[in-house]
């Protein structure tokens, strides 16, 4: 009878397995994924499970999108932060989660990694997914397709070379604007776009709490679901810690969206991000007083013969344009996934003349 029972037993699981979407599959211990040992620790938020994604021919993940895959039980969450690196910000929300011993995805800024691969090898050491934000935080709805083919390149290419190893095949498209071709553009080189649930909107605000209370909000109602946050903010790195406790607080699960291959890199991409690496850290030594002050639009670093007033003065600059504050109720473009007002009425993209690429992209060109 007991022989009768494990068969029955192992039947049912083969067909469960079968009715089983081949897109998603849980990850086990022990395998090619380190699960931490603090992770089930009933002090600590943890993580409740790994779903491995498996993104040949292209996939939607979460949000409204029509056929969109959806593998979230009621009570469990997904965190996921654009835009970054940014060094501080992301530091503090590393530490924050790994206090949890939980796990979030980051969707970065090719240039932002360009600006700091040191932070961005903090992620990945820390067990994160990362994924790509494109190059510039471009809104690829009001792109051309060359155009947006070179910002999604160049940013897949300049992440991995700075990670020092591909990055996992998943996109979020920034603003959460899209076209039909960027998306079979995508779809055609095996990665899958990540949308969203629950949208902490912190771009609007600058108070840590306005922020938990919209994310917590939102799942009072959704139940569920992959939260949107930046870490370019120091609000929500400052938030973060609240936000993990209140989680576990109402029985909430974190759930790591982990990809089971890692993305192709195109060899050409591969050698000017490189390049784009080298150049950076040269300008850098030159001049020391520009490390770390990436902003979106990047400039050439300064001619030699400006001279150290000049590189004071430019990098002064910077500084103010990436410490500006957004008032409580105003988005700031380039920063936020939501289009900044007029994004939808953009010039029609195509291939910029050499005197108004930004540096970095240069090595890019085509």
């Amino acid at each position: 009878m007991r022989q009768v029972t494990i068969h029955a037993l192992a039947l049912a699981t083969l067909l469960f397995l079968a009715a089983a979407p081949p897109l998603l599959a849980e990850i086990e211990d022990g395998g090619a994924v380190k699960i931490d040992a603090c992770a089930s620790d009933q002090q600590r938020l943890g993580l409740s499970r790994i779903v491995e994604v498996d993104t040949t021919g292209g996939a939607d993940i979460a949000g409204s999108q029509k056929g969109a895959t959806h593998f979230l039980n009621d009570g469990e969450v997904v965190l996921t932060f654009d835009d970054g690196p940014v060094r501080g910000d992301t530091r503090a929300i590393l530490k924050a989660l790994a206090d949890q011993c939980t796990k979030a995805t980051f969707f970065m800024v090719g240039q932002m990694a360009l600006s700091d691969p040191e932070i961005v090898r903090e992620v990945a050491e820390g067990g994160h997914t990362i994924g790509s934000h494109t190059w510039s935080h471009r809104n690829l709805g009001a792109t051309a397709l060359p155009t947006a083919e070179q910002e999604i390149e160049s940013a897949i290419s300049t992440i991995s070379k700075a990670k020092g190893s591909p990055i996992a095949p998943l996109f979020r498209f920034p603003y959460l604007s899209f076209s039909r071709k960027a998306d079979a553009y995508l779809k055609s080189r095996n990665i899958a776009a990540v949308w969203v649930d629950i949208d902490s909107k912190d771009y609007r605000t600058r108070d840590p709490q306005v922020v938990k209370q919209r994310i917590l909000a939102q799942l009072a109602t959704e139940k569920k679901g992959v939260i949107l946050m930046h870490d370019i903010h120091p609000w929500t790195a400052k938030m973060l810690p609240d936000l993990l406790s209140a989680l576990k607080e109402r029985g909430f699960k974190v759930v790591h969206m982990v990809p089971k291959a890692q993305v192709e890199t195109i060899a050409s991409y591969d050698a000017a991000a490189e390049k784009a690496i080298a150049a950076k850290t040269a300008a850098k030594a030159a001049n020391p007083v520009l490390a770390h002050s990436m902003v979106w639009s990047m400039t050439r670093p300064p001619a030699p013969e400006a001279g150290a007033a000049a590189t004071k003065q430019r990098a002064s600059a910077r500084a103010k344009k990436v410490s500006a504050k957004p008032s409580a109720t105003d988005s700031v473009a380039g920063t936020a996934d939501e289009p900044a007002k007029g994004a939808a009425k953009s010039k029609k993209a195509g291939t910029p003349k050499d005197d108004d690429v930004p540096w970095p992209m240069k090595f890019f060109a085509n």
